[in-house]
């Protein structure tokens, strides 16, 4: 899994190379998908809960939901190869697993 992240501050672009990484940078930052293995670095997020203090465990389950519903709407307008596919598959599986997302995944055809 090799990710290119463009800051558009003008910093230093990062490249991911594993889902522990690409989870980091959904976690810390906004991204906007560019390309099928490419994100816009727009800011430093901000997990808008609406007044709720949510665990830590609750807010990562809320970012990875964000990140697959965002990834998900944007599936059709980027050329995804097969190991790119089979990449993000096993990111979402992963962290699914990991923040009890799985069924859900599964049920939106995420995974």
């Amino acid at each position: 899994m090799f990710i290119h992240f463009t800051f558009v501050d003008g910093s230093n672009p990062y490249i991911c190379t594993s889902g522990k990484r690409l989870f980091h940078m959904i976690k810390k930052y906004y991204l906007e998908q560019t390309d099928s293995s490419s994100f816009n670095v727009l800011g430093n997020a901000q997990l808008l809960t609406a007044g709720k203090k949510l665990s830590a465990y609750q807010a990562n389950q809320a970012i990875l939901r964000d990140f697959a519903v965002e990834w998900q709407y944007n599936f059709q307008n980027f050329d995804f190869s097969m190991s790119e596919c089979a990449d993000y598959a096993a990111f979402f599986r992963e962290y699914g697993k990991k923040y009890g997302l799985l069924r859900e995944f599964e049920e939106n055809g995420i995974i």
